[in-house]
């Protein structure tokens, strides 16, 4: 069975994989608390990218998401979650 996308134990699996060779860039494994803390701020970026598309700044979203989102997926090793934080976004 499948974790869930948002658990603690989805990220170790997904980080297992994502960063399967050791180099650089492989960030250190975020213990539980500092996860959740990072997953919700991924969360609340997404919130804030998707205002700036609906909002006509592309430009804006399209650096936003590479200084931003892009470097949180890294660290939480989520090749793309846009369409997790997508359908999170329309449920709120």
């Amino acid at each position: 069975m499948m974790n869930p996308f948002s658990s603690y134990e989805a990220y170790i699996e997904r980080y297992k994989m994502f960063w399967s060779e050791e180099g650089d860039g492989r960030p250190p494994i975020l213990s539980e608390a500092e996860f959740l803390k990072k997953f919700q701020l991924l969360r609340e970026s997404y919130r804030t990218y998707w205002e700036m598309i609906r909002g006509g700044q592309e430009s804006e979203a399209a650096h936003y998401y590479l200084n931003v989102i892009n470097p949180l997926e890294n660290e939480l090793a989520i090749a793309d979650g846009a369409d997790n934080f997508l359908m999170d976004d329309e449920n709120q």
